[in-house]
Order: structure tokens, then C-alpha cells, then sequence
């Protein structure tokens, strides 16, 4: 019934047409007719009123324009889509009859010179795949109109087709709202792009070999530029534009500052973490492969010169020379395409450029430094010897330095740290011989390791070749060896003993400058008995451990033993000892002896001597015995701090020995010296009262600390290591969520463009002290408060709220990519700041804010008393768009990830903002915020607007038409899912018709 009714029904249809034509109707009284006929149909393309048509239209060798205006007629009327009417025109190839086609090529010009949307989002997807077979169409009529002019067949009417076939194609192409839907097409339909392709390389292929004489010269060109065209066809037509120019400047005080914190405070850390965070720098400042190279080697030098002497110098040397090599390899292995020594040989010939900064550095650390670093950069095959010649004389041509002898009393740190390279990988493998039966020759070994700097030395070269835990392990295995002193003699015991107390000694100074994780991180070792101390006693992050969370239980017999060895004429037992019980019962005595001291039981000069006595074999029982006392003292008032400061400082007296040595004595002074900076870094940590630290009391004394280190930073345009140090301390005392948000209030406090972008480049660097943590406290804090006016008076008005868009971007960016990466923080402070969680607890539920959020309301965006042309009279249905689409169930991303969850809340927010009943600056926020996602692009791009709700492209549209472009909505949807695509479709295309309104009006 249904195959009659239809053939019914084109047949009533044929007969129209053919009265139509001898009656001679006009267009309009043929478009009356057919929609009175076509009202007892359900659609006119089920009546194939496109091919109706032109099967009448096309029966000749010429076309008959008056049925082809009947055509034109009910497209334009829209009786019949536009996309129906050009695949009915696209089964016409033939070029036997060449007037035909050039009829038709007229017809789709003109049809796709007046493109637009319909009434629902299918028909905007299917203009898409219509729109690119309609190209390749043009195109094979192209390529058979030249082949045809090869063989001199019919010149004249062929050109014409050709050259009609390449104004079509230029016409698409000149559009950017029909290469946006070109560009939708090709992930929609790749089948038909593949063939667009290949009939663009066909008739490349053709025209190539066409004699000259075939073709007009007006027509080669023509020809020549839309196959120049094609090739960009499907280029996203994008016209983002940074949204401020960046300085070197401001890109080097964030390079200086990123390379300050990774050298300082993470020299355990790979470099392949820092080189992403380094390409997300470059491609979201853009800036040149070249020039970054060069920032870079200006922030090691600079921060060489910075560097005090001790550990700090070290570890720039260490990191520079050791660690900056293995960064511009992983670069080149980053980017096998590039040529890295080409790269490389360029920024240093902009490098030396900063003469003044070569020859400070080089008084400060008494050697050439440019020289030992390209010497490296040559052992790594990075430079050759060529170009290392050639920089070191152009360097030696530039240098304004005097030519003074280097001082043979300073031992230059970049030397001594290239030396200790080495000596780690030698002394890994000495350690890993079987000492269990030759005791003497280990701690000959490691009693060599703590001879003046040698033991800084191997522990900054092992930090900065991720080495170090593999050292750590070991000493740690050396000392679960000798916890036991099970020896024959009482030489063999003592021998047990100071093996058991130097690898003690050696592991705690790893602990305490580079972070317990290095030992924590590793399983092996996770029960072992250092371990489980560290754990348990081990005061880090400036904060004690919980006195009454002892696991271990005293023994009583054993704290009375320890009481009257360690009392006057007492003497400590080596043999038979398990060093393990000796070291968890030590407490518990001193607190006998402190509680006796405190109630008059025994006098200062008996708990004197049991102190000295502590102290005058083992050099680890003074550091437990601190570590309980630093503890103990954090928990009493001042007044009651007395007595235990004062057995702090008896442990710190040096012990006179007696002039014949014995086993126990051997290198006493390097133990001691080694115990005393692990006590007072210790002391220092947990009690600063007792230092020359300043002690912050109250926020107002934070707020006037920081903002104050903040603007000495931005007035000297990096940031020195002390002040990296105070805002360390200042972070892990006020907390990620005040240090966040006094940062950015201060950063908003600038107004000029240029200071803004300085301020940003600072502060997105500052936060890489605790980048995962600070980026929460900006997503889900700092900004949401912003945006709900709770807080910030300057607000977020431009450009202040551009500089705060960069600055979140480029968090975000940055905390995604150190996703999967293992970063063990090496400053104590930093690991605290880490284990401030109680925001992942917060945004356990995806909220944001402390208020209640508004409503969602959809926006007029019509006053009905000031008609105006709008995307709501065109037809814009958001509901029905959003409706139709298929979402899924839950969402693609991990839920539980607190980064994820924070921007999710982030979205949920800008929502609310969009569908808000009125346009305002945080409108505009919203919008900025998606073009600077966009601008950074790549993967990035992507991981961000996962997140966005697919409403949120259209709203904002229907907000803010004038500030859209298609290549902006390209980028913001995704076209790898089919409601992306759909939705891109339907905003491109009405997007190109308000703008067409716009010009109209």
C-alpha cells in the first residue's frame, strides 16, 4: 500500500509539473500550488520532488530554465532542503551534454552562496556530508573537463565547465562558515574525504600534464589556486590570537622560578616531569625552542650565583651540570624531528650574549663554568666538538672578566660535583660486595664518605642521577646487618656498634634533606627498623609526631638497665645488644631522668653527666633522644620548655676523648659533626622559636610577610632562594587554600597589562612549590569566590580577568601533566604541604562555593518591546538540540581524581554563570576562559573541555554572537563524538547566519 500511495503521489507531482510548464506559471504561483499539493503528503522528499524536477529540466541538450526556476523556487522556500536538492544534482556527471552541467554548476552556486540552518541539528549534519560531495562533484567535473580539453574535444564548452567548476569550489573555500562545515564533514563522513582527496590529486595529476595551449591563462590560475586551496581545506580556519604578547621577562622569571624550585627543593625528581612542564610553558606562551634553551641556561647561572655556600650550592651545581644535560636529551628525544644541536648552538650564541652574567658566575664559582657545561654537553653527544670550539671562542673574544689564575684553595662545586658523578657509580658497586664477614673494610668505606664535603658531594651527584635511593637501601640493609651486636669479642661488637651508628647517622641526614619518602617509597625496606622509626619518631614537615601514637611499649627492665649504664661510672655494653631495643627504650630513661630533674629528685649535674655519657659512643642515641625531646617539647608552655631545652643543649656540648683511641672512638668528631647539623636542623624545624628564624604569629603577620616577599620578587624579576625558602615556610604555615588565595588578591591588585602578565608569569611559578594542592585550592576556592563576588573587590574586569584565566590555565595544565609522574618532594616542608588533603576530603561531592547555587535559568536574549535579530527568531532551539542528544550515563573521566572533580565543580559553576538572566563580565570570563583552553591546544585542549556541559557552546552564542568565530567553535567541540559534531554543525551555521543578518541590518 505504501509503495502505491507513493508512486501515487510522484505521479499527481509529475502532472503539476508538466501543467505548470505548458501553462507557464510563475515562480510563486507554482510555489502556491505545490505546497496546497504537497499538504496530503508527509515530506516532499518522499515524493522526489528534487528529481522530478530536474528530470524535466534536463531532458535536452540544454536545460529548460523555467522548470530549473521551479527548483531554485522551492529551495529557497525551503518546501525541499538544500541538502536534497544537491544530491539529486550530484547524480548528474555526464558532460555529453555540457550546457546541462553548466546550468547545474550555476544552480549549486547560487544555492551555496545563500547556505543556512533548518529547524533541527539533523539537517545541519547532513549540509555538512552534502557540502563535501558537493566539492568533490565540482571537482570531478573539473578533472573530466580537463581531461577532455587533453584530448581537444569541445574546447570552448569544457573550459567552461572548468572554469565554472573552480569559481564553485573558490566559493566554498572563501567562506569560512562552508570550510567549517567541511572541516565537521571529514570527521563525519571520512569516506567521502578520502575520496575528495584523491579526485584533488587526480586532477592535479591532469592538470600538470595538460599542454599550455589547452587552457586560458586566467583559467591556470584559477585552477592553481583551488588545488592550493584544497590542500587547506580541511585546516581548522582559527582566528585565536595570544591573548597578550609575553616578554622574555616575564617568560624568565617563571622559567627561573620553575627551575629554582626543581633544583632546590626536588633534586630526587626526573627531569622528564620538569621538560612537560617546560613544553606546556612553551606552547602556552609561545615560545621558541630557541629562546627557551636560552632562559634556561640564564636561570642555572643566575641561580649559581644565588646559591650560598653549602648544600644549596651544591644542588644547583648538581642540577646544572648533571641534571640540565639530561633535560636537553630528553627535549631532543621530546622532538626527534628537530635538530637539538642546532638548537642548541643557537640559544648559546644568545646566551653569551649576557657577558655580565658569564663572568659573575664564573668569579663566583672560580672556574669556567660555560667551559665544564659544554664539555658535558659533548660527553652526552648533544654538541659536537666543532660547535663547542666555536662557542668557547666566541665566549673567550667576549668575556670582559680579568685574566686572573683560578684560586687553588676554592675547590670549584662544578668540579667537584662532575668528580663525584663517577665516584657514586663507584661507590654503588663497591657496596654491593658481601661485608658480612669483613666489617673493618665497610666502615672504612663509609667513615671515608664523611670527610669534609665528601658526603654532600655523593649525596647531591646521587640526588641529581636518581641514584640516591638506591644508596639509601643500602645503608639501610648495612644497618639491619648490625642491629644486633652478635660478636665473639668486644672488638667485634664495637665494630657492629659504629657500623650500626654511622648508617644510621647517614640515613637520618638523607631523611632530613631530601624527605623521608626517598626511604617510605620503597617496599623493600618498608619494615625495616630505620624505617619503622622514622615513621614512628622522626620529627619532619616542622611538625612532631603524636607522643601517644607510639606503637612501641617500653620494657622496664631494659629502661633500668639503660639507667645505670648511662648514670655516672656507668659504662655502655657493646656485646649481645640488640641496638634496635636500645634505641625504642632511650626515651622512655630520659623521661625518668627529666621527670626526676623536674621534681627535685636528682640535680643538673647528674643528668650532666648521663647526657655526656649518651653522647660519648653512639652519636644516633643523642639524635633519638632529640627527636623525643623536640616532641615532648612541642606539647609543654613556654615555661615548662626549660629543662628539656636544656638537655638539647647538653647533647650538643663536644665530648673531649682520651688521647690513645679505641674502636668506639674511631672518627668520633665526623659522627658528632654529622649528629650535631641532624639535631639542629632538627631543632631548628620544630621549635624556630629557639633560632634566628622570625616567628609568624597571627594572619595578619603571614599576609604582611608574604605580600611583602612577593613584591621584592616582582620588583627584582625572579625569585632568590631565600625568598623561595620564606614563601616554603609561609605555604606549609598558612595553608594551600590562604596561600592560594592571598597570591592571586595580590597579583589582582596590578592594573596595567604588561604588570598583570608579569604577575601571572610569577605566581603560576610560585605555585609549582605545591602545584597539585595550590591548583585545587584555585579551582575550588579562590575562583568560585571571585565569581560569586564574595570576595576581590578589583574583580574581573579585563585584563585582570584575562591574568587570572592564564594563571588557572596554565595550573590546570600543569597538574594535569605531572599525572603519572612519581614525584617524591624532596623538602621536608613541601611533603607537609602535601599532606594537607583535608581538600580532596572537601570535594569528595562535586560542589562548589559555600553558598547554594543558583538555579539554572535560560536567558532571553530579546527585549519582546525592541524587536531585535536574534538566534531565538531563526529557530535556535537549545532544549531541542541538547534533548535529542544521546549523554552518556556517567562520566568518562575518574571520578575519583580530585583535579577532575575540581573541574567538573569548576563547569558546573560556569553553567549557572551562562544561563544566568543577564549578560555580565562573568559571562565574558566564561567565554575567555574556553579561548585561552583553546589557545594552549593539544591533548590539554581536550582534558578540559571534557568537562563542559554541551549546552554551554550554544548559550553562549545566544549570549554573545559578536564574539565568536568558527574557528573558535571548532576547537571548543569535540568532533570525535557525534554530539559534538552535531552541535558544532548547528552553531557554526547559525552563527554564519546572524553574522549575514547582521550585515543586512
Amino acid at each position: 500500500m505504501t509503495t502505491q500511495a507513493g508512486e501515487k503521489n510522484m505521479s499527481s507531482m509529475k502532472s503539476l509539473l508538466m501543467r505548470a510548464w505548458r501553462e507557464r506559471w510563475s515562480d510563486i504561483q507554482w510555489g502556491i500550488t505545490v505546497k496546497r499539493l504537497l499538504t496530503r503528503f508527509a515530506e516532499a522528499e518522499m515524493c522526489n520532488l528534487a528529481d522530478l524536477i530536474l528530470q524535466q529540466a534536463l531532458v535536452g541538450t540544454s536545460p529548460n530554465t523555467l522548470v530549473l526556476s521551479y527548483l531554485k523556487h522551492v529551495q529557497s522556500t525551503q518546501i525541499i532542503t538544500t541538502a536534497s536538492v544537491l544530491k539529486s544534482v550530484m547524480k548528474y556527471e555526464d558532460l555529453a551534454r555540457p550546457y546541462c552541467i553548466k546550468s547545474l554548476l550555476e544552480l549549486v552556486t547560487g544555492m551555496l552562496a545563500k547556505i543556512s540552518s533548518h529547524a533541527y541539528s539533523e539537517d545541519s549534519i547532513a549540509l555538512c556530508k552534502t557540502l563535501q560531495q558537493t566539492v568533490n562533484w565540482a571537482l570531478q567535473l573539473a578533472y573530466r573537463g580537463l581531461q577532455s580539453l587533453q584530448d581537444n574535444k569541445q574546447a570552448a564548452e569544457y573550459l567552461a565547465i572548468v572554469d565554472r567548476s573552480c569559481d564553485l569550489v573558490a566559493m566554498v573555500m572563501k567562506s569560512e562558515s562552508s570550510k567549517a562545515l567541511m572541516y565537521i564533514a571529514k570527521f563525519e563522513d571520512s569516506e567521502s574525504a578520502r575520496q575528495l582527496e584523491q579526485t584533488e590529486m587526480n586532477v592535479r595529476g591532469v592538470f600538470n600534464q595538460l599542454q599550455p595551449a589547452c587552457i586560458t591563462v586566467q583559467l591556470k590560475e584559477k585552477v592553481e589556486g583551488i588545488l592550493k586551496g584544497i590542500e587547506n581545506i580541511y585546516v581548522i580556519p582559527t582566528t585565536l590570537q595570544p591573548s597578550v604578547s609575553m616578554t622574555t621577562r616575564s617568560v624568565l622569571s617563571t622559567v627561573s622560578v620553575m627551575l629554582n624550585i626543581e633544583a632546590v627543593l626536588n633534586p630526587t625528581n626526573d627531569v622528564r616531569p620538569i621538560m612537560e612542564q617546560l613544553i606546556l610553558l612553551e606552547r602556552a606562551k609561545k615560545v621558541e625552542r630557541t629562546d627557551l634553551y636560552c632562559l634556561i641556561l640564564r636561570a642555572c647561572f643566575m641561580g649559581m650565583i644565588d646559591s650560598k655556600d653549602g648544600t644549596e650550592e651544591l644542588k644547583w651545581a648538581a642540577f646544572t651540570y648533571l641534571k640540565l644535560p639530561l633535560l636537553f636529551a630528553k627535549f631532543s628525544q621530546k622532538s626527534p624531528l628537530r635538530d637539538c644541536s642546532k638548537d642548541l648552538e643557537t640559544a648559546f650564541e644568545k646566551f653569551l650574549n649576557y657577558v655580565p652574567l658569564l663572568d659573575l658566575t664564573d668569579s663566583k664559582c672560580n672556574c669556567d663554568c660555560l667551559s665544564l657545561f659544554l664539555k658535558k654537553l659533548c660527553t652526552h653527544g648533544l654538541l659536537s666538538d666543532a660547535q663547542c670550539k666555536k662557542l668557547l671562542a666566541k665566549r673567550m673574544k667576549d668575556t670582559q672578566k680579568p685574566k686572573t689564575p683560578v684560586q687553588q684553595n676554592q675547590q670549584p662545586s662544578a668540579s667537584l660535583i662532575l668528580r663525584a658523578e663517577p665516584t657514586v657509580a663507584s661507590i654503588l658497586k663497591t657496596l654491593d660486595a658481601d661485608y658480612s664477614k669483613s666489617q673493618e673494610s665497610l666502615l672504612g668505606i663509609l667513615f671515608h664518605m664523611l670527610s669534609g664535603r665528601s658526603f654532600e658531594l655523593i649525596l647531591a651527584a646521587a640526588a641529581a642521577t636518581g641514584k640516591l635511593q638506591s644508596f639509601a637501601m643500602k645503608m639501610i640493609k648495612f644497618n639491619e646487618f648490625a642491629k644486633q651486636a652478635s660478636g665473639d669479642t668486644d672488638q667485634a661488637a664495637q665494630t657492629t656498634a659504629l657500623l650500626f651508628d654511622i648508617t644510621f647517622l647517614m640515613v637520618c641526614h638523607i631523611a632530613q634533606l631530601y624527605g623521608s619518602e626517598i626511604i617510605s617509597s620503597n617496599i623493600e625496606c618498608s619494615d625495616s627498623f630505620f624505617a619503622q622509626w622514622v615513621k614512628r619518631c622522626l620529627p619532619e614537615d616542622g611538625k612532631a609526631k603524636c607522643l601517644d601514637n607510639n606503637s612501641f611499649q617500653p620494657d622496664p627492665l631494659k629502661v633500668e638497665s639503660l639507667l645505670q649504664q648511662f648514670n655516672a661510672g656507668g659504662e655502655l655494653k657493646t656485646s649481645h645488644t640488640k641496638w634496635q631495643d636500645v634505641c625504642n627504650n632511650i626515651p622512655f630513661m630520659v623521661q625518668e631522668v627529666l621527670y626526676a630533674w623536674e621534681h627535685g629528685a636528682i640535680m643538673r649535674d647528674t643528668v650532666r653527666t648521663m647526657m655526656g655519657n649518651i653522647k660519648s659512643k653512639l652519636c644516633c642515641l643523642p639524635v633519638v633522644v632529640v627527636s623525643w625531646l623536640c616532641t615532648h617539647i612541642s606539647s609543654l608552655n613556654s615555661t615548662a620548655r626549660m629543662k628539656p631545652l636544656q638537655m638539647i643543649d647538653m647533647l650538643q656540648q663536644p665530648v673531649v676523648h682520651s688521647q690513645t683511641p679505641d674502636t668506639a672512638n674511631q672518627y668520633y668528631s665526623e659522627r658528632s659533626t654529622l649528629m650535631n647539623n641532624i639535631i639542629l636542623k632538627m631543632a631548628a624545624d620544630l621549635l624556630p622559636a629557639t633560632t634566628n628564624k622570625t616567628s609568624l604569629s597571627g594572619k595578619s603577620d603571614l599576609h604582611a610577610t608574604l605580600k611583602q616577599t612577593f613584591l621584592a620578587s616582582y620588583r627584582k624579576g625572579w625569585l632568590s632562594i631565600q625568598a623561595l625558602h620564606d614563601l616554603e615556610q609561609l605555604y606549609c604555615t598558612g595553608g594551600a587554600e590562604w596561600f592560594c588565595e592571598t597570591l592571586v588578591k595580590e597579583m589582582l591588585q596590578f592594573t596595567r597589562v604588561e604588570e598583570l602578565e608579569h604577575a601571572v608569569a610569577l605566581v603560576s611559578a610560585i605555585f609549582f612549590i605545591d602545584m597539585d594542592q595550590l591548583t585545587l585550592s584555585l579551582l575550588h576556592s579562590t575562583l568560585p569566590q571571585i565569581l560569586q563576588g564574595m570576595s576581590f573587590k578589583p574583580g574581573i574586569v579585563d585584563p585582570r580577568g584575562r591574568a587570572l584565566i592564564r594563571l588557572c590555565v596554565f595550573c590546570i595544565g600543569a597538574t594535569h601533566t605531572m599525572k603519572g609522574f612519581p614525584r617524591v618532594p624532596s623538602s621536608p616542608m613541601k611533603s607537609g604541604g602535601k599532606k594537607r588533603s583535608r581538600r580532596e576530603v572537601e570535594i569528595e561531592d562535586i560542589e562548589f562555593g559555600t553558598g547554594e547555587a543558583r538555579p539554572s535559568k535560560i536567558r532571553k536574549t530579546q527585549d519582546e518591546a525592541h524587536q531585535q535579530i536574534t538566534l531565538d527568531a531563526e529557530g535556535f532551539n537549545l532544549d531541542l538540540i541538547y534533548n535529542r542528544e544521546e549523554t552518556p550515563s556517567s562520566p568518562t573521566y575518574d571520578v575519583k581524581d580530585p583535579l577532575n572533580k575540581a573541574l567538573a565543580a569548576l563547569f558546573q559553576l560556569f553553567t549557572d554563570i551562562v544561563t544566568d538572566s543577564c549578560i555580565s563580565p562573568k559571562t565574558g570570563f566564561v567565554l575567555s576562559f574556553l579561548e585561552e583552553t583553546i589557545h594552549v591546544g593539544g591533548d590539554f585542549s581536550r582534558f578540559i573541555l571534557q568537562f563542559m556541559p554541551k549546552t554551554m557552546v550554544p548559550q553562549l552564542l545566544k549570549m554573545l554572537p559578536d564574539d565568536f568565530s568558527t574557528g573558535f567553535i571548532l576547537n571548543v567541540c569535540d568532533m570525535n563524538s557525534a554530539a559534538g559534531r552535531r552541535i558544532a554543525a548547528k552553531v557554526v551555521s547559525h552563527h554564519a547566519l546572524y553574522l549575514s543578518r547582521q550585515k543586512t541590518v
